[in-house]
């Protein structure tokens, strides 16, 4: 988008950076200072727990944003270091629980092991903590519970959240062991108009970076903190980076897509050829056997009837030698007179 002035400006810049750019989602879930965001969140998802698993009350921030980690590196490494980070945000509550929040803008073949594994690390962190708050190296193990914001849907049917536990198959039953027993899968654009209002209002939100007047104080505020103008120049320049790096890695990605479309359809056009040449082949071979194999039924269908004629012709003859009538010798052949004078003509 341009400015209408005949001098071509600078493109202009969206009012809001998208909660779903990585530095803003970073910074919106886990900043001290914007806990009460975090926490709506978190409260809002247990409201919905069809498990009734989830019970919400002081969040506590395991991994606190911090722009300036990556601030002082080259424009070309800040967008890879903040895009391939594994957790983009983790967080613990009072009741034992620990989160982890992940936002992914593409999908991926292999997302659940993804998710598996990065949950299972997660889980064995707190391994053999043996201070007065855990008192035997187990006690420390807490449930991990991983949050996921899909941005491309990943699931095929029209699910917008997910709440999945494994099955045990030898009984039949799910599994009641939270520890890595629980994941959370929230695809902002699927439909949601069979979910609640709190939850509609944060898929609304995850999308455009806007909410109604409305919505609650905690969604309120992120509505704010999401302004362009909320965040500080550096952090602007910063997400103008990521958002920059992110559409090139998705036009590459969509490059190679195209190339391996163009390669896959090269590759079907040609077996197409192929095939069609094959048939071909096939049909003027099977034309020429069975043009072959009827010269050699005409032949020797004329074969046999020369031999039924001569045959005729012979018992026509011997007839005539013993005198049999012409009226006779038809009865027993069943040719006509005239064709029974034309052979005595012979």
């Amino acid at each position: 988008m341009y400015n209408s002035s005949k001098e071509k400006s600078k493109a202009v810049l969206p009012e809001v950076v998208l909660p779903t750019n990585d530095l803003n989602f970073k910074r919106l879930f886990a900043s001290p200072e914007f806990i009460k965001i975090s926490k709506g969140f978190l409260q809002d998802l247990a409201d919905y727990d069809p498990l009734g698993v989830l019970q919400i009350s002081s969040v506590s921030i395991e991994t606190p944003y911090n722009f300036q980690e990556v601030h002082n590196l080259k424009d070309d490494q800040k967008g890879k270091i903040y895009l391939s980070t594994e957790v983009d945000y983790a967080c613990r509550d009072q009741n034992g629980f620990r989160f982890m929040l992940e936002m992914q803008k593409r999908d991926q073949k292999y997302l659940e092991k993804r998710i598996a594994y990065n949950t299972g690390q997660k889980y064995a962190q707190y391994y053999a903590r043996t201070d007065k708050e855990y008192p035997s190296k187990y006690s420390s193990l807490q449930p991990v519970i991983p949050i996921i914001i899909l941005v491309a849907n990943h699931f095929k049917d029209d699910i917008p959240i997910r709440f999945l536990r494994p099955y045990d198959e030898r009984h039949g039953v799910y599994r009641n062991n939270l520890n890595l027993g629980l994941e959370i899968y929230v695809e902002i654009n699927k439909d949601i108009s069979m979910l609640p209002k709190s939850l509609k209002l944060w898929m609304d939100y995850l999308r455009t970076g806007r909410t109604l007047e409305e919505a609650p104080c905690y969604l309120q505020e992120a509505a704010e903190v999401t302004k362009r103008d909320a965040l500080s120049k550096e952090e602007r320049d910063l997400a103008d980076i990521i958002e920059k790096y992110e559409q090139n890695r998705l036009a590459e990605y969509e490059t190679v897509l195209d190339k391996a479309k163009d390669e896959a359809d090269e590759q079907i056009a040609k077996a197409k050829d192929e095939a069609d040449e094959q048939i071909a082949k096939a049909k003027d071979e099977a034309d020429e056997q069975i043009a072959k194999a009827k010269d050699e039924a005409d032949e020797q269908i004329a074969k046999a009837e020369e031999k039924v004629t001569n045959k005729v012709n012979s018992i026509v003859k011997r007839s005539l030698e013993n005198n049999l009538s012409l009226e006779t010798i038809s009865t027993i052949t069943g040719l006509s007179i005239q064709e029974i004078e034309k052979i005595k003509a012979k």
